[in-house]
């Protein structure tokens, strides 16, 4: 398996990088989501901890609001389809200049993915913008690498932590996030507008830096 793997190379993201990028195709399949459950009112809880007809507990008798990511199997499986990176090559471009920050990793020369980077001044937290992978290119370490490299950039601006968002259909990429030391920070059920992904629950990721 080792001598399949390409070499992988890591360097800034550059304008020129747009059509390569925009050609990566980073659909995924899953047969599996998170869904979100929510006590949509406010309980009053037993101080004692007991159960009370399976609500989750609160602490003191206060009222909770209760969420909760429940990992849930889906049949047939769901298919995203993102056989291009943004819509038009005009977009990537434009996605390009407005990244303060980004990096390109190449496969055996070819480019393979990227990150694209922003700081939030006020809270000094490095958003990860965009963060794809080829689908042909993955299980390369390429995903962690760009990660890594992301942390790396933030550091030197100051940052304590890094930020992203991904929705509640992504197994695959909740899965790697958390394998590479990211936690789930926030959800927001009513974060995508009125179309085809209204549906999607967004679920905003972070991790700390050291």
């Amino acid at each position: 398996m080792d001598g399949d793997i390409p070499p992988i190379d890591v360097r800034l993201l550059r304008k020129e990088d747009a059509v390569a990028l925009h050609k990566l195709d980073y659909s995924f399949e899953t047969d599996r989501i998170y869904t979100l459950c929510v006590q949509g009112r406010l309980v009053q809880e037993p101080s004692n901890g007991g159960s009370s007809g399976g609500t989750s507990m609160g602490v003191g008798d206060k009222p909770v609001l209760a969420f909760e990511l429940r990992e849930t199997l889906v049949d047939p499986p769901i298919y995203k389809g993102y056989i291009s990176f943004e819509n038009t090559l005009e977009d990537v471009e434009a996605s390009i200049c407005d990244a303060q920050g980004g990096y390109v990793a190449l496969a055996g020369g070819e480019v393979a993915g990227a990150v694209f980077l922003n700081v939030e001044e006020w809270r000094s937290v490095a958003h990860i913008e965009h963060i794809v992978v080829g689908h042909q290119f993955r299980r390369y370490g390429i995903g962690s690498l760009l990660l890594s490299c992301a942390c790396d950039w933030a550091r030197n601006r100051g940052c304590w932590a890094i930020q992203l968002e991904t929705q509640n259909v992504n197994y695959p990429a909740i899965q790697f996030y958390l394998r590479n030391g990211l936690e789930v920070w926030s959800i927001n059920q009513h974060f995508y507008p009125p179309g085809p992904v209204e549906h999607e629950i967004a679920i905003f990721m972070g991790k700390r830096l050291k």
